[in-house]
């Protein structure tokens, strides 16, 4: 993609402004001060007048619309900062999921903005502040702890992970996910299934059970096909290795063992009948929505699945999600190295009072107010003393001991090209149209072209 020349830019983002963000926004807290504008009026009204008496003006660009829960507790913790602080003003433009197509654009126009939702689809590296010296001051919401102890570790990992700026932590973390064997615990106690898989073995025996008390083991939608395979082969080769995978334009790669083993692996489920009947003609949602009228035991997806079929499972539903199992004994990869991210809070560096913007961001992300977001949005929580969810209670051990934040899948769609045809063999192998030695040969020569 071309980059936008600066002076479009600029133009473009100040259409967006006095357009509320294009279609995804709704409306401003309040309409943008003109004297948050200039850089220099805005450092006069910044100035921090000692404890308790911030002075300022922010802007905060939401990924939210203010008619989303979400947006809404946003709405309430802004009201809430400036209500405790009466000299500070801040404006929210809520963007929706249009962020991602016009932050970069604003940036690079110099628009100003103090705070973002970082959209990790985009390259913003060049415009956020290090938060590491910040993270480690205590604030008024800390309950006398540096910001960082307040949050779930992971939190302060996977920023990086993420956009890809290790050195410094490019943002701060909140609303946690990661990618499970989201699972009934329902059907697991009907079928005897005691404990959650660790090992491949462990699964098969899980389904075996599963599949003898009359319940389909496993099912899996479109969208989401590949990061089955992908998870497997990131448990017996590594994440490095899928990127290397995927990317081979010899088609060797694809004819290795580890590609062998996966292959064979679900193949052999196939046969056994682990998956549901219907994965060949699966469009999102359909599987979810299986799983969820309690058709099906399991479904490998990301721990915001809850909310998205709430309506149907209803308060009720006993909820579960283990790691992706370990695919060879003893490599100690499951529970530790997982899909894992968040939705990223960055600073912008140019911001005129970095200080201001980390007592705001230390607020929002408080467990007062991150209870209100776990509440009325269904999220899960950011700090360590937040109460979960029930629906997420059992997941809360794989949330926070995750230390090697991975890609979903293993990053097997990080080749747009193949990314396809391995979701499109993967569900026929495991729909049973096509042996594991036909997938291997499909997939070295798509590899090829």
């Amino acid at each position: 993609m071309k980059r936008v020349n600066k002076v479009l830019a600029a133009a473009l983002a100040a259409g967006m402004v006095l357009s509320g963000c294009g279609a995804g926004a709704s409306k401003t807290a309040e309409s943008i001060p003109e004297e948050n504008k200039g850089a220099e009026s805005a450092a006069a009204e910044s100035k921090e007048q000692g404890p308790g008496e911030l002075e300022g003006t922010l802007v905060y660009w939401s990924m939210w619309n203010d008619t989303e829960p979400q947006g809404e507790v946003w709405q309430e913790i802004i009201d809430g900062f400036m209500k405790k602080h009466p000299k500070v003003k801040i404006t929210v433009q809520w963007c929706g999921r249009d962020n991602k197509k016009i932050l970069k654009p604003a940036m690079e126009g110099n628009e100003t903005i103090d705070i973002f939702e970082y959209p990790f689809e985009i390259d913003l590296n060049d415009y956020v502040l290090d938060l590491t010296p910040y993270v480690d001051k205590v604030y008024d919401t800390t309950d006398g702890k540096p910001f960082k102890d307040t949050l779930i570790p992971s939190l302060l990992v996977t920023p990086g992970t993420m956009t890809g700026r290790t050195d410094i932590l490019p943002a701060v973390g909140y609303k946690p996910w990661m990618s499970l064997f989201m699972y009934n615990r329902a059907i697991f106690e009907e079928a005897g299934v005691t404990a959650e898989p660790k090992t491949w073995a462990d699964l098969e025996a899980a389904c075996a059970k599963i599949k003898e008390a009359g319940y389909v083991p496993i099912t899996f939608d479109d969208a989401y096909a590949s990061w089955l395979p992908g998870m497997y082969l990131a448990r017996e080769k590594g994440q490095e290795w899928v990127r290397e995978l995927v990317k081979d334009t010899t088609g060797e790669l694809w004819k290795d063992e580890a590609v062998v083993n996966m292959a064979m692996a679900f193949e052999d489920f196939a046969k056994k009948g682990y998956f549901d009947a219907n994965v060949s003609g699966n469009k999102w949602p359909a599987g979810q929505v299986d799983f969820g009228n309690g058709k099906v035991a399991m479904y490998y997806n990301l721990t915001g699945l809850p909310t998205e079929v709430a309506d149907i499972t209803g308060p009720d539903f006993q909820w579960g999600g283990f790691s992706y199992p370990d695919v060879i004994d003893g490599a100690g990869r499951s529970g530790k190295e997982d899909p894992a991210g968040c939705t990223l809070l960055a600073v912008n560096k140019n911001t005129v009072n970095p200080e201001l913007a980390m007592e705001f961001v230390a607020y929002a992300l408080s467990k007062e107010n991150d209870a209100k977001m776990v509440e009325h949005a269904g999220t899960t929580p950011a700090t360590v003393e937040t109460q979960w969810p029930p629906a997420l209670a059992n997941m809360k051990g794989a949330l926070e001991s995750v230390e090697v934040p991975l890609k979903t899948g293993g990053d097997i769609t990080s080749n747009p090209d193949l990314s396809p045809t391995i979701s499109e063999n993967f569900i026929k192998l495991a729909a049973g149209q096509i042996t594991a030695d036909e997938f291997v040969a499909n997939m070295a020569a798509a590899a090829k072209q």
